[in-house]
């Protein structure tokens, strides 16, 4: 007679939440959007207009850099996180992401703080949804 054997969920428990490593397609996909940001910053600094010049291209190479390294780190951690401190982690950096080029083009502090937050908020709520709903 057959009898049901109970195997083991594909769910983590709580006591297994630890800092994983990066798998390389994530690093792929991170340093491709890290140069896209760098590139895109510099091109708002520069309005398309004229040739690069070399401090808009030593604000590309450094925003790529603090972009990509606050995604890895956030890619490290993730997973050790609970729902909500992830979510709340990728609304700051996607709200510091945006608002950092936001306040590229010349608009004032104070816009740039509204406009940040609200996409910062807006962004974790939405990944915390997502998280919610998939764990």
């Amino acid at each position: 007679m057959a009898s049901h054997v109970t195997l083991p969920g594909r769910h983590r428990r709580t006591g297994e939440r630890t800092a994983r490593p990066v798998h390389r397609s994530s690093m792929a996909v991170l340093a491709v959007c890290a140069v896209l940001y760098g590139l895109y910053a510099e091109v708002i600094v520069r309005r398309g207009e004229g040739p690069f010049t070399g401090g808009q291209v030593v604000l590309a190479v450094v925003s790529a850099v603090v972009f990509g390294a606050l995604w890895y780190g956030y890619l490290r951690v993730r997973r050790a996180l609970p729902r909500e401190a992830r979510a709340a982690a990728f609304g700051l950096l996607f709200g510091l992401s945006v608002g950092f080029l936001y306040s590229l083009s010349g608009n004032s502090v104070l816009t740039v703080a509204v406009v940040s937050l609200v996409l910062a908020v807006s962004a974790g709520a939405a990944a915390f949804y997502v998280f919610y709903t998939h764990e």
